[in-house]
């Protein structure tokens, strides 16, 4: 990780290391404790992969454009790389609140899926119309 500037690897290391004392905090305190886990894990393992897996990028390119055009281009550790990051990045936002956030998620997801099905239903009238 040499093309990135200090100030983008001190960014990204407060976020892995602040990662890494929620998943601890979560996984000591029993909660979310597959998640917990799951954020240790990645915290500890993406930083070494991204290295390890940035060595081959081509000459001029920085570390986070080779991962985005190796994900775009299905390379399976470019993609895991890139979930794993979101992944971090929302376990630091929501993971302390993951309780609430599902709360307040549940109920906009229900009415967007009843708005689908109606949709869908409502395609599948037109096209029993069409068909008399």
């Amino acid at each position: 990780m040499t093309d990135l500037s200090n100030g983008t690897l001190l960014i990204y290391g407060l976020i892995i290391v602040a990662a890494l004392f929620i998943g601890i905090i979560q996984w000591v305190r029993r909660r979310f404790e597959v998640l917990a886990v799951l954020a240790i894990i990645l915290s500890l393992l993406l930083p070494l992969v991204g290295f390890l897996y940035s060595i081959n990028r081509p000459e001029g390119m920085n570390e986070i454009a080779y991962l985005w055009q190796q994900a775009r281009g299905r390379n399976g550790i470019g993609v895991f790389l890139l979930l794993g990051h979101l992944y971090i990045f929302f376990w630091i936002l929501f993971g302390p609140e993951f309780k609430r956030l599902v709360e307040f998620m549940a109920p906009k997801i229900k009415r967007i899926i009843q708005w689908f099905n109606n949709r869908r239903q409502k395609q599948n009238k037109n096209k029993m119309k069409e068909e008399i």
